[in-house]
């Protein structure tokens, strides 16, 4: 359970990371509010990790975790953040609780606290919330010193996308931990 709230900090982190420079900058007029967004927030999310690529499987994983928001009540369910059936074949075939496995997590950016156990609001992005956004983070620490918690980002993706009139944005990271950790996580080890 510890190491599942260490991976729901990760996230939370990335996808309030990500808001932290939306609010500078000068955006051509001509960009839509998605692709602003998914600009600025690259910007952010580098600036946090140190990453400089804005990867283009990630980005359709973070994509893929937009469009399972519920429409209705503008909710994501964390549980959906990780490929369960993926990552325990995974943990399976490597049969070593000290080995390090890489993990694909993504989610839509919150609107404020997530917890893991119930969906979460999905924060629409617009521009009257993120100078709001960009004091949350402001607060926080550097994505890239969760490391010492066991947890290292390797790639990232970032991604917007408008749905019905509404922007969300999300992220998608390839961390690197160890297979004690996930089963620890998962209240398995």
């Amino acid at each position: 359970m510890k190491m599942l709230k260490k991976m729901a900090a990760l996230l939370l982190v990335g996808v309030m990371a990500l808001a932290l420079l939306t609010a500078c900058g000068d955006e051509a007029p001509s960009k839509s509010m998605a692709d602003q967004a998914a600009d600025v927030a690259f910007g952010a999310m580098k600036q946090a990790t140190g990453i400089q690529v804005n990867d283009a499987d990630l980005k359709k994983l973070a994509e893929s975790k937009i469009d399972q928001i519920n429409m209705e009540d503008g909710t994501f369910n964390f549980k959906n953040a990780l490929d369960m059936q993926a990552l325990m074949k995974e943990i399976q075939e490597l049969k070593d609780v000290h080995a390090e496995i890489n993990v694909k997590a993504a989610m839509p950016f919150p609107e404020s606290v997530v917890t893991t156990d119930k969906p979460y609001k999905v924060l629409e992005v617009t521009p009257e919330n993120i100078g709001d956004v960009a004091k949350i983070v402001a607060k926080m620490g550097k994505l890239n010193s969760i490391e010492n918690d066991g947890l290292k980002v390797n790639k990232l993706g970032i991604v917007a996308k408008t749905v019905n009139g509404k922007t969300y944005v999300a992220v998608a990271m390839d961390v690197t931990t160890s297979v004690e950790e996930i089963l620890s996580m998962l209240g398995v080890g």
